[in-house]
């Protein structure tokens, strides 16, 4: 059984990368096009948004500008623990 942080983390992980995909698709990208533009591998961001990795700060910056919009759009629906559910 997972400690209730990790399964806290895979929850937040798991919602950043449906909030990324939502935007991707809204945007009319591609994961090739939002990894071209934000100079990072398509594969990192099937990654992130499968909630199977997580992101560092400035990959996160380097997507929502790839998204066009704002660092903090884009976390404004990810719920940062399990208080949030």
């Amino acid at each position: 059984m997972a400690a209730p942080h990790d399964e806290d983390g895979q929850l937040i992980l798991a919602a950043l990368g449906a909030a990324i995909c939502d935007r991707r698709i809204q945007a009319g990208l591609t994961q090739a096009e939002l990894a071209e533009s934000a100079g990072i591998k398509r594969q990192h961001i099937y990654s992130i948004e499968k909630g199977l990795s997580s992101a560092t700060v400035l990959v996160l910056v380097r997507l929502a500008r790839g998204l066009g919009v704002t660092l903090g759009d884009l976390l404004q629906s990810v719920p940062l623990s399990g208080a949030a559910r």
